[in-house]
């Protein structure tokens, strides 16, 4: 019983490569992308792969490093005289 068990079972793992892999065999990696055009150099594609992966994980450290050197300091508060002052000077303006 074990034996057809187990012959079934090589079929079905035989044919799944040949099922699902969509003719790729293999090579060059980047080929399967759907960005593939003109990745075909390994090289190339590790330069882009390193930059793109940089941008990508580094960028919201970026984003947050910048917000935390941020200066956020709230200017003095205007006392009432002085306010009373500003408005003045903006209708005299008008």
């Amino acid at each position: 019983m074990w034996s057809a068990l187990s012959r079934v079972v090589n079929k079905i793992q035989a044919s799944l490569p040949c099922r699902f892999a969509g003719g790729y065999g293999g090579g060059c990696p980047g080929v399967n992308l759907p960005w593939s055009k003109g990745m075909h150099s390994p090289i190339r594609f590790t330069i882009f792969y390193a930059i793109l992966g940089i941008l990508g994980f580094g960028a919201p450290w970026l984003v947050v490093r910048h917000q935390m050197l941020r200066d956020v300091t709230l200017p003095e508060p205007v006392s009432e005289d002085e306010a009373e002052a500003v408005v003045d000077e903006n209708e005299n303006k008008k």
